[in-house]
C-alpha cells in the first residue's frame, strides 16, 4: 500500500496547486488521478499510471521521490498492500485481572 508519506505529499501538492503555479512535471489532473489511485489502494493502477507517465517520477521534488520509491518496490515484487501489522484483540493482562489504573 502506498505509505502515509505519499498520501501526505499528494494532499499537500493538491492544496498548494490552487494557490500557486506548479513547477513540476505533473499537472492538477495527474495529481487528482494519483490521489484517487492511492485512496483506492489500487497499487496496480498506480503502477500502470506511472509507467504511462514516467515524467511524473523525474526530479527531486518530494512527490517524484516518493513515487520512484513506490515503483521500485512495486517492480521488485516487495510491495504488500496488506503489510500493516494486525492489532491483537487480546485484553491487556491488567484489564483481564480487573485492575483499574484511573
Amino acid at each position: 500500500m502506498p505509505g502515509p508519506k505519499l498520501t501526505a505529499v499528494i494532499t499537500a501538492l493538491l492544496l498548494l496547486s490552487g494557490a500557486s503555479q506548479l513547477l513540476a512535471a505533473y499537472n492538477l489532473d495527474q495529481l487528482k488521478e494519483i490521489e484517487r489511485l492511492v485512496l483506492a489502494k489500487d497499487t496496480a493502477g498506480l503502477g500502470q499510471f506511472l509507467s504511462a507517465n514516467p515524467e511524473i517520477t523525474v526530479g527531486a521534488d518530494p512527490l517524484a521521490r516518493e513515487l520512484r520509491g513506490f515503483l521500485t518496490c512495486a517492480r521488485s515484487g516487495q510491495l504488500d498492500c496488506f503489510a500493516a501489522a494486525r492489532l491483537s484483540s487480546a485484553k491487556p493482562e491488567a484489564e483481564a485481572q480487573g485492575i483499574v489504573i484511573y
